[in-house]
């Protein structure tokens, strides 16, 4: 079964949040709820399943969605 895994922190860490979700429109959301995203920067984040922040203001370089595959995955 496929999952989602949505993940921020700083470049050349380890991430400082991460949480399984169960479909990519669920990674999305908390994301854009935890950096309190707009419209443009969530449909940013929902294409690219990427999105470089501002640490000042999202608390956070980066976010992004993983796909994980059982198989593949160890969560």
């Amino acid at each position: 079964m496929t999952h989602y895994h949505a993940i921020a922190g700083t470049h050349g860490c380890m991430p400082n949040f991460n949480t399984g979700c169960e479909t990519y429109e669920d990674a999305v959301s908390s994301l854009a709820v935890l950096h309190e995203l707009g419209r443009d920067r969530r449909r940013a984040l929902r294409r690219d399943s990427y999105l470089e922040l501002n640490p000042k203001g999202d608390g956070n370089e980066y976010c992004e969605i993983v796909v994980c595959h059982d198989d593949d995955c160890a969560e």
